[in-house]
């Protein structure tokens, strides 16, 4: 018997019939939205942190990797393998109950393959709020937003991922378990490990179980859509909200026309919210546990005033709201422009140089390909931006597309930004990470990998070359 015939054999053994899913049995595992990973011996399904120790220690001693798997909604190869080594791919899809939820404390307690959206209701029904919130929060994992450190829709008022954890179970490398779980607001007692683990993206341990901070329930809630006149007076307009809204301010993205124009043509039984047409829109989204109206008016009447916004309209149902963010959920680029080359960013940079990024931007795009587009969506409160470059595909879109993501990743460096701000760095970026860290800051990234993953087993190929 091989060594890897014993290996699956013990593998078999940890994880029951329901645990282990055969390599031929694995494609759904191993395609994600940028495409199709590499094989992987068999798919691990634990049902509870125990099993994930046996199976990472018994990988550890046979020097096999392991690529972790939570909801598997990333942008960026990073849950699937993407390295030729025996690898097995370890899903959390089983790990999905909640542990805990205390209002007194304002936590709850979850294990790592729980949905988003599962959490967000029952916590909902306590009169809490979970913060973390985005497009895919039906299928996303609380482990994938924690390992990924998302962003989404709320951190203008929450803050990221990282800000709502407050601690965390992790199998480390070897198999050994890490319980982090302490819930304390204040915690000066050494190095806070923890933050280590956020994102990470599974490179330095498996993360098991999390306990997370709860905000208080915000059932007023209100959107205004609003026709920008000037994009150069973007800045302008949140300042106002900000002033205008305070803490009640929890999301300000920004839309473009093609966006919203491409959502109302796919998505029929979408409202059009305002007549009057514009290069850009805002949408502006107010929360509180009182009513907000009398600040969203206040800003509604601010932008007529003052020029800024030429339409608008304020949610005034619950439907209406829905259909306003569903415009803006279904922005997704790839849907409109599969017959392109596409080229994407997940851009961070100074809030107050957004415009002039994207003005930039597509002039560096349009000196290289004239026939090239622009796509721009996003969290304008927190310099987010999702920006995609297309082209047509032909013989030399491949060369295009190089020269294009050099330009604008040395652009986004250039204005003290990251190409990197929610949505990961996987296999995707990894490399274009590594050339716009200096030597000193990527040096310190691969001592940390080599520390707690000396092997190099824990996802190997995702976040930073060793």
């Amino acid at each position: 018997m091989t060594k890897y015939a014993q290996f699956l054999q013990t593998a078999k053994e940890i994880l029951g019939d329901q645990g282990f899913v055969d390599a031929t049995d694995a494609a759904e595992f191993l395609t994600d939205i940028t495409g199709t990973g590499l094989s992987c011996l068999f798919v691990a399904r634990p049902s509870n942190t125990e099993q994930v120790a046996r199976i990472v220690s018994l990988c550890h001693k046979t020097g096999v990797a392991i690529v972790p798997q939570g909801g598997n909604s990333n942008v960026c190869h990073m849950a699937v393998p993407t390295e030729d080594k025996p690898t097995i791919l370890l899903s959390l899809s089983r790990m999905t109950r909640i542990l805990d939820i205390n209002a007194a404390r304002g936590t709850a307690t979850v294990e790592a393959g729980c949905i988003m959206e599962v959490l967000q209701e029952a916590v909902a029904a306590e009169g809490l709020v979970f913060a973390p919130d985005w497009g895919a929060r039906g299928t996303a994992t609380v482990g994938g937003a924690v390992a990924t450190n998302g962003g989404g829709l709320n951190v203008l008022r929450f803050g990221t991922t990282r800000e709502q954890v407050l601690g965390v179970e992790v199998v480390l490398a070897d198999g050994r378990v890490w319980n982090g779980l302490r819930a304390l607001i204040k915690d000066n007692s050494g190095y806070d490990l923890k933050q280590l683990f956020i994102g990470s993206e599974g490179t330095l341990g498996i993360l098991t179980k999390l306990t997370f901070r709860l905000h208080p329930a915000q059932p007023y809630v209100r959107s205004m859509f609003a026709s920008l006149c000037d994009a150069s007076r973007l800045m302008e307009f949140l300042t106002m909200a900000r002033s205008l809204g305070g803490e009640k301010l929890t999301a300000f993205e920004l839309l473009p026309a093609l966006g919203v124009e491409k959502s109302l043509a796919r998505y029929p039984a979408l409202k059009r919210p305002c007549e009057t047409r514009s290069d850009w829109y805002l949408l502006v989204r107010m929360s509180d546990r009182e009513d907000v109206s009398e600040a969203l008016t206040a800003l509604f009447e601010a932008g007529f005033e003052t020029g800024i916004i030429s339409d608008a309209v304020m949610a005034s149902s619950e439907a209406q709201e829905k259909n306003l963010w569903e415009i803006r959920e279904q922005m997704i680029p790839h849907q409109y422009f599969g017959s392109y080359k596409m080229m994407k960013w997940d851009v961070s940079v100074p809030v107050d140089q957004i415009i002039s990024f994207l003005e930039a931007a597509e002039i560096a795009i349009h000196d290289i390909d004239a026939t090239a587009f622009a796509y721009a969506v996003g969290h304008v409160g927190d310099g987010n931006i999702h920006l995609s470059a297309y082209t047509t595909k032909t013989n030399t879109a491949e060369q295009t597309a190089t020269r294009i993501y050099d330009r604008i990743d040395a652009l986004v460096w250039d204005f003290c930004g990251s190409i990197v701000a929610e949505h990961g760095v996987g296999s995707l970026y990894r490399d274009r990470v590594q050339s716009q860290k200096g030597t000193l800051e990527y040096e310190m990234l691969q001592r940390l990998k080599a520390c707690f993953d000396p092997d190099g087993l824990l996802n190997p190929g995702k976040l930073v070359n060793m």
